[in-house]
């Protein structure tokens, strides 16, 4: 489903600019959606301006479903099911290891433009997925 970040990142490409938003709430970066101007997404609560974007984040892209929020426990898990976006939970080393690696592809390709207050709070408090979600999540499912 998910290319490698690492094999992703182009050497010496240029990171556009984009103005600073400082740090904002979860419901501030939800108005930056697909649908809108401005496109933004968060990870590890770092926001990263990803307008120039229109093919991954536009209403049409591939990954439309970021556009407007917090996406670190998604991306960990390699899923694009809203449920899994805007979820602060203690993440499980694997999941944390695939997130950090899409950190780095973001900090290589689009501007940090600024934080998310959510992240101020220390993620060893947030509460675990349930025994139900972690078991949906080893289903596999046939189409």
């Amino acid at each position: 489903m998910f290319p490698s970040p690492s094999s992703l990142i182009k050497g010496d490409s240029e990171i556009p600019q984009a103005e600073s938003v400082g740090t904002i709430s979860l419901e501030e970066l939800h108005k930056y959606d697909c649908n809108a101007d401005r496109r933004l997404l968060c990870l590890f609560g770092t926001v990263f301006d990803v307008t120039s974007s229109e093919k991954g984040y536009g209403k049409d892209g591939a990954y439309k479903e970021y556009a407007g929020h917090d996406i670190t426990l998604a991306i960990g898990l390699m899923k694009t099911d809203a449920q899994w976006l805007d979820r602060f939970v203690k993440m499980e080393d694997k999941w944390k290891k695939d997130a950090e690696g899409w950190l780095e592809y973001m900090e290589a390709k689009y501007p940090k433009v600024g934080k998310l207050d959510k992240w101020d709070e220390d993620p060893d408090t947030w509460p675990e997925l349930s025994e139900e979600e972690k078991e949906a999540l080893n289903k596999c499912i046939i189409m």
